[in-house]
């Protein structure tokens, strides 16, 4: 018997060594793919064509009817060419909502999921994932097609005839239907209401018109798309902090490495980048294709996705603190949770405000540098400094998946505390100087300093929560913590343009960002003396 057990754990022992570099690959193919989050910038520009008419000034529109050329179909007719300006930012406004609509389900669709995770495993959720993030984009990319429109108004049409159901029968459960008979035709009165009603709204709303694609978009590509982000992000991280024990923050820091890593791919103006495919065939053809990759990829990365048997959770090193294993409902009576959800907020609101800024706030700093240094600007030597913007972005985007691995590995070795006391006094300290870089390098370096830092976020807050959280409920835990990101992503982007807007300049949203990024470092720096709490518990 002894004999026969100790084969046993010696195969187990064998296979998962074998299994663990599989579940790192299956990890970094699924980042990969939702690291595209960040590169959907690369779509207004030519959304913009594809859903709305062009834009004529009035001085446009006669000289091509007095060269005897017809306007194009439904074109927009504006006064000034200020107005056209105006015209195109606001709808580009209504495009940028989808990516605040996809942060914040990305970041609620965590908390389902992480439970769903811990219950189910990994690769269910990593699945789903995928196949909501594939859909997304193949609906959109057939948003010129009417039978698109029609699908979407029945599945939002049946999920509110079961959600009105649902809260039917919630309300008349425990009531007598046999003395109340009308309750039990009640449902298929409310199914054909519900139907007729859609019916009359569908003849009603469902059309190709630039309204109706721009719903569609915010419902794909931000809704859609955000949950199944959120479903698959957050199964690799869960599955290799529980394979990887003592190197948590490097695992995780290699994994989300792929989030960043993607989104420099995703927006490279190659044949094989988003920005060059687009040119080449359209953004219909790209989101279909995209779709269609992005559902491969994801379930072939969910499948090589588990969790370690279980003498591979037992066996961790003695020296080891012994985890809390909190459930989700403890973590939020913990006063700890909201530290490390004001800690991660900061950090990102930080980095997620210079990414939807950097590349206008760089371009804009290269002219009125060159304007200083008292060079007179052509319109084309203007727009050529404003271009040059974009280089920031590439660094930043570079530099936020090094920080990730680079982070995560400094904390394994030195402990999150620390690390975390060092990233954000790095950050703040790079904020409070951003708005004086005006030469390209300056800012690349700064660029690059945001990036290496914001990217530490999610390699060192997936490990802190481990830490003092325990692995076992981890999905969901994680999922409450992450949800401080997309209340982020929509405050982060808020302060900078309300900033621009109202003082002319960026430097009030970077001063607010420092100031939080320096609270920050300091309550990471009194929580080097925290420990998981049960551990608290038995030495009480």
């Amino acid at each position: 018997m002894v004999l026969h057990s100790a084969v046993s754990e010696g195969v187990t022992g064998l296979a998962a060594r074998f299994r663990k570099p599989l579940v790192l690959v299956g990890a970094v193919m699924v980042q990969l793919v939702l690291g595209t989050l960040y590169g959907y910038s690369i779509f207004w520009q030519p959304l913009e064509g594809e859903i709305w008419p062009p834009i004529l000034t009035t001085d446009q529109a006669a000289l091509l009817t007095a060269s005897g050329e017809p306007l194009p179909r439904d074109a927009a007719i504006v006064a000034t060419a200020a107005a056209a300006v105006l015209e195109r930012e606001h709808r580009l406004g209504l495009l940028k909502y989808c990516f605040g609509i996809c942060l914040l389900s990305f970041a609620a669709s965590m908390v389902v999921a992480g439970r769903i995770q811990d219950r189910k495993g990994p690769r269910v959720t990593a699945v789903v994932g995928g196949l909501c993030l594939g859909l997304a984009f193949l609906a959109a990319g057939r948003m010129g097609t009417l039978t698109v429109y029609y699908l979407c108004h029945a599945v939002l049409m049946g999920g509110v005839v079961v959600a009105v159901l649902v809260l039917s029968d919630a309300l008349t459960r425990g009531m007598d239907r046999s003395r109340r008979p009308i309750l039990q035709y009640l449902p298929y009165g409310l199914v054909t209401v519900a139907v007729i009603g859609g019916l009359a709204l569908g003849q009603q709303y469902i059309s190709i018109s630039p309204v109706n694609k721009m719903f569609l978009l915010w419902s794909t590509v931000g809704v859609l798309a955000g949950v199944g982000t959120g479903f698959a992000y957050v199964s690799p991280i869960a599955a290799l902090v529980k394979w990887f024990p003592r190197h948590k923050g490097l695992v995780s820091g290699v994994a989300v490495a792929g989030f960043g890593l993607g989104a420099y791919i995703f927006s490279g103006a190659s044949q094989i980048g988003g920005v060059g495919f687009i040119e080449a065939h359209g953004i219909p053809d790209f989101f279909s294709l995209h779709g269609i990759i992005a559902t491969l990829v994801v379930c072939a990365g969910a499948f090589l996705l588990c969790n370690p048997p279980a003498p591979a959770v037992a066996s961790r090193p003695a020296a080891e603190p012994r985890q809390a294993d909190s459930s989700w409902r403890n973590l939020l009576k913990n006063w700890r949770f909201y530290q490390v959800w004001i800690m991660f907020f900061s950090g990102a609101m930080a980095g997620l405000m210079v990414i939807g800024i950097l590349k206008p706030f760089a371009g804009s700093q290269l002219v009125h540098s060159a304007e200083a240094a008292g060079k007179t600007l052509s319109d084309s030597l203007r727009n050529e400094l404003l271009l040059r913007g974009a280089t920031a972005v590439g660094v930043l985007a570079i530099f936020n998946a090094a920080g990730r691995v680079a982070w995560g590995w400094v904390s394994d070795r030195i402990g999150r505390s620390l690390s975390m006391t060092v990233m954000f006094f790095l950050q703040g300290l790079t904020l409070l100087t951003f708005t004086t870089l005006d030469t390209e390098l300056e800012l690349a370096i700064g660029a690059a300093c945001v990036g290496f830092n914001f990217g530490g976020n999610f390699a060192l807050f997936p490990s802190l929560t481990a830490d003092l959280f325990g692995s076992k409920g981890f999905g969901a835990n994680y999922g409450w913590v992450f949800t401080s990101y997309g209340v982020a992503g929509v405050l982060g982007v808020w302060a900078g343009n309300t900033a621009r807007q109202l003082t002319g300049s960026f430097t009030a949203a970077f001063a607010v960002a420092a100031v939080l990024c320096m609270g920050s470092a300091a309550l990471s720096h009194f929580s080097r003396h925290w420990r998981p709490a049960d551990e608290a518990m038995s030495s009480a």
